[in-house]
């Protein structure tokens, strides 16, 4: 049968050459859409485009919605690259075929030796195959459109994006039932510049941080809201305490006979302020 197409987002500073870290090294087997973040406005390729001033990748992912809408549905997957990986067009063909090959769900490359890494889990390692994880950073992620639609009333609430990744996502691959995600270690990329999205004041007065926290228990009020039957279990204390995040997300574990007595009816907790309907 005829493969769907795949949507790759890139995004661009606006005054910097454009594509600048982006080798075309072959034919794409996937459609471009170039990220003016600036909101610029000119226009400066044939492929798809959008211009709209943004201060962070949640943003960009926000408005990556709202400029295509329901028609996300008609790929096969989405990938929103930041502008600062460097990556040419046959990196992104393989891992395209890795993905189909293994049927992901969300997938990303991993980070050459040299790169700026939060995570080292999303270094390369060695053996060149796959590592089954349950989540992949934001920095270069792919996602089916079902995933990516059901995330996307989160996104306005993290305009740094931190949170989206690790709590946003692997709430809405559970809840879709799409859990087969993956780092792919055959196809290594290279981020070029120092993170430093959670050193900023957003407009809206939060730090990264802030959003982070946030973001985390609007999904966990949509697991209490969709899926009572999951509130105390292994998979949400690991997803929502993890034992290598802050010292503030711990007493959740300390809490868990609680959540298993309070939820083991199906009864449901209210919904926060702000959280999505």
């Amino acid at each position: 049968s005829e493969k769907m197409p795949v949507l790759v987002v890139y995004s661009w500073d606006g005054t910097s050459k454009p594509l600048e870290h982006v080798r075309p090294d072959t034919e794409p087997d996937f459609e471009l859409c170039l990220f003016d973040y600036s909101g610029a406005g000119v226009r400066p390729c044939d492929s798809h485009f959008i211009s709209v001033k943004c201060e962070g990748k949640g943003q960009v992912m926000a408005e990556i919605h709202h400029h295509f809408g329901g028609s996300l549905a008609n790929y096969e997957y989405i990938g929103v690259i930041d502008d600062d990986i460097g990556v040419a067009y046959s990196d992104l063909n393989t891992l395209l075929a890795i993905a189909r090959r293994e049927r992901l769900d969300s997938f990303a490359p991993v980070l050459s030796d040299n790169s700026y890494c939060a995570h080292e889990r999303f270094r390369q390692q060695k053996g060149g195959g796959l590592r089954y994880l349950s989540w992949v950073e934001i920095m270069t992620p792919f996602y089916r459109p079902a995933l990516y639609l059901r995330a996307a009333p989160f996104f306005r609430h993290s305009i740094s994006s931190h949170g989206l990744d690790d709590f946003v996502m692997t709430t809405v691959q559970k809840l879709n039932g799409q859990e087969r995600v993956a780092v792919i270690d055959a196809v290594v990329v290279d981020h070029l510049r120092p993170i430093t999205s959670h050193q900023k004041i957003f407009s809206h007065g939060r730090t990264a941080l802030d959003e982070r926290s946030f973001v985390r228990r609007m999904a966990m009020a949509e697991v209490a809201r969709e899926r009572p039957d999951l509130v105390g279990t292994h998979w949400y204390l690991r997803t929502f305490s993890p034992l290598n995040g802050p010292g503030r997300f711990w007493w959740l574990r300390l809490r868990a006979p609680w959540l298993w007595w309070r939820y083991r009816d199906g009864r449901r907790a209210p919904r926060p302020a702000g959280a999505p309907a």
